[in-house]
């Protein structure tokens, strides 16, 4: 999957950048964030979503060295070349974490998912979506809420989405 994004890279936000944006404004639509949150983008791809949080302290992680090579030159020093399985944060690190279209593209998503509720404050937000017509989409829905409350789900553009809590 690296080698795609790599070879994509440069025109990344140009293929992804729009449909990336409105589906980050639709997951914060579900959310409220304390002022200065502390958040991490699981698959960060160039760092977009960062604009989204101008008051945040922004983390961002991201498999694709061509995705961080790439990134925008604000979110490029924030953002972490690594998989969702491992996440490189301590634990109850973060208010959200945010995980846009990514959940497909993982190897091993029950430990992607247990990941993202390790860094997790209690109480804290887990926006996720993931391709709707995803083959193990049933498989991915029982995952994600056997490990938290989902608040809402629904679908948006070409995604499954939850809202939910630790």
């Amino acid at each position: 999957m690296d080698d795609y994004y790599t070879e994509i890279a440069p025109g990344y936000d140009e293929l992804h950048g729009a449909e990336q944006d409105a589906k980050i404004r639709e997951l914060l639509s579900r959310a409220s964030l304390p002022v200065h949150a502390t958040v991490l983008d699981v698959g960060c791809g160039t760092g977009r979503s960062l604009a989204f949080f101008p008051d945040a302290c922004w983390q961002g992680i991201e498999p694709s060295s061509g995705l961080i090579a790439n990134a925008h030159d604000g979110a490029r020093p924030l953002m972490n070349c690594g998989i969702a399985e491992e996440l490189q944060f301590g634990d109850a690190s973060f208010d959200l974490v945010l995980c846009v279209t990514v959940l497909q593209n993982v190897r091993d998503p029950a430990r992607a998912l247990d990941e993202m509720r390790r860094v997790l404050k209690p109480g804290g937000t887990l926006l996720l979506s993931f391709l709707r017509k995803a083959e193990k989409r049933a498989t991915y829905d029982a995952l994600i809420r056997e490990r938290f409350a989902v608040r809402d789900s629904w679908e948006f553009a070409q995604d499954a989405c939850y809202a939910g809590k630790r």
